[in-house]
Formats: C-alpha cells, sequence, structure tokens
C-alpha cells in the first residue's frame, strides 16, 4: 500500500497533510532511471551474497549427502563380514581371528572456498531480484494508469530527482504506463449496455447455430430440414407471385469452399452449414473472435 500510495498525488497529499503543522522539510526524492555507480556496486554485491549464500548450502548438502552415502556403504560392508564370519562358524571353519584395525584419526577436510562471479545478465542487473513484487498485480492494474511524479503544489518544500532529471523521471514514467497498457489486465473493466445486448443475441445465435449443426448430422432430422427449407422457399415464391425454383442438388466441396464468398453461414449453397463439422474447440475460438470484436467496436 505503502508503495502504491507513494505514486499518486492524492495519496501524496494525504500523507503530507499529517505534517503540515510541523516544521519539518517535506522533500520529495524521486529515484527513477540509471542509478548511480555506487548503488550498481552495492546491488550487484548482494546479489553476488545470495549467490554465493546459495552455492555453499547446495556445497553443504552434497557434503552430507555422500557422507551418508559413505556411513551406509561401511555398514553394509561390516554387516556383509560379520555374516560371512557367522557362517564359517556354523559349518565349523575356524579361522584366524581378524585383526583388528584401528582406525586412523579422521583428518578435518578443509572446506574448499566456494567462489562465485556474477553472469553478464546479473551485472546489468539495477534492482536486487525479489520474490514479492512492490505493488500486487490487482492493486497495480486499478492504479497505475493514474501514477505521477511528486510536485511542489502537493505541498513539498523540494522535489530533489536523484538518479535522473525531471525530464528523463517524466518521460520513462509515461512510457511504462504506455507500456502496462498494453499488458496489464483490465480488473475494473465494465461492459456498457450496447455490449451487454450485443452479447445476448450473439448467444441466442450461437444456440440456433449449434442446434442447427446437431439436425444436420442426423441424418432423419436432416431430411425433415431440408424439406422444411424447400417448402419454405416455395411458399415464399408464392407469395412474390413466382413460380418455385426446381430443386438442384449442388455438389460442393467444403474443403476448397472460399467461406468469406458465403452469405449464408447456415446454408453454404446445397444446405449445409458451414459450421456443420465444427469442434468444440472451433466453437470456443469463434466465441472469443466475435467477443474481442465487440469490446473493439
Amino acid at each position: 500500500p505503502e508503495m502504491k500510495a507513494n505514486w499518486l498525488a492524492a495519496e501524496r497529499k494525504e500523507a503530507l497533510a499529517k505534517f503540515a503543522p510541523s516544521g519539518f522539510k517535506k522533500t520529495a526524492m524521486v529515484l527513477m532511471g540509471e542509478p548511480s555507480d555506487a548503488y550498481k556496486a552495492k546491488i550487484q554485491g548482494l546479489i553476488l551474497a545470495d549467490k554465493k549464500a546459495k552455492a555453499e548450502a547446495a556445497a553443504k548438502k552434497k557434503a552430507m549427502e555422500e557422507e551418508r552415502k559413505k556411513q551406509v556403504e561401511e555398514r553394509r560392508k561390516k554387516a556383509e563380514e560379520a555374516r560371512k564370519g557367522a557362517k564359517k562358524k556354523n559349518d565349523g571353519e575356524e579361522g584366524e581371528p581378524a585383526e583388528e584395525k584401528e582406525e586412523a584419526p579422521k583428518e578435518e577436510e578443509k572446506a574448499e572456498e566456494i567462489v562465485v562471479e556474477l553472469t553478464e545478465e546479473e551485472k546489468g542487473m539495477w534492482r536486487k531480484p525479489c520474490g514479492q513484487p512492490d505493488v500486487a498485480d490487482s492493486i497495480l492494474a486499478k492504479a497505475y494508469a493514474n501514477f505521477s511524479l511528486p510536485t511542489r503544489e502537493e505541498g513539498f518544500d523540494d522535489v530533489v530527482f536523484v538518479w535522473q532529471g525531471e525530464a528523463e523521471a517524466s518521460r520513462l514514467l509515461k512510457d511504462w504506463i504506455f507500456q502496462k497498457k498494453l499488458t496489464q489486465r483490465v480488473e475494473d473493466l465494465k461492459p456498457g449496455e450496447s455490449f451487454k445486448a450485443a452479447l445476448a443475441e450473439w448467444s441466442k445465435t450461437m444456440q440456433a447455430w449449434r442446434k442447427l449443426q446437431g439436425e444436420w448430422k442426423d441424418p432423419n432430422r436432416r431430411k425433415a430440414l431440408l424439406a422444411k427449407r424447400a417448402e419454405a422457399k416455395k411458399k415464399a415464391a408464392e407469395e412474390k407471385g413466382e413460380e418455385a425454383p426446381a430443386e438442384e442438388k449442388m455438389d460442393i466441396d467444403m474443403e476448397d469452399l472460399d467461406v468469406f464468398a458465403v452469405e449464408d453461414v447456415t446454408d453454404v449453397g446445397n444446405g449445409e452449414p458451414l459450421f456443420a463439422n465444427f469442434a468444440y474447440e472451433d466453437w470456443s475460438l469463434l466465441t472469443v473472435r466475435y467477443e474481442l470484436h465487440l469490446l473493439l467496436h
């Protein structure tokens, strides 16, 4: 919350109001753009320290695992020797007692110093990687468009641009907001009434099309569908005082069909719907494309 508040003029003013009666000098420190060499060195030192700590932890874990395996192997060998000795005793074989070997005192192994270096990518880092973002995505999505730089008009006695000047900082913020608008999810997007009405109409159309697809795939229902269409054409012709057109069977290769030339998607010319062979994925893609069309128009 504090990080977000630092970027919003209204919240900065609210924070400054708490210090209005005091004698404190209120200064805004703006750190944007490429930092100083000293800051870069400090960040790279922290990154290197973290990297070394991880490498040492991994080496320690590996050494402990190797020691564990070594102890397991030693216990296995001792158990095997004991088993062989017991077998010889049971078979009546007497052998010379095995000389107990004195174990030489183990020399303390000197831990090798772990040497790590920064990669070229890490050398170019100006910020230490952090597992958590400064501002949660859900909060950022609602506020980033209103981010601004502090000004004296808000109540600051001074505004100091530490790394880059005001002009460069303003440009960086503007570019960052623009880039966010290209990729950031809009959490509080509310569709208008026209969108809702068009989407409801689209849902009805989709239901009708999917029903028509089912009828076309069923041979018996397909015959009834074609007969119904023929009757409708005949009736329409009679109402116009024209002679009903003769039924002609058209052979249409759906693979070579120019879909953009089809005038009626429910009948490409031979009664077959353009979407007769649509699968689940096709319907999903069609829905997404239409919803995007509604959002953009």
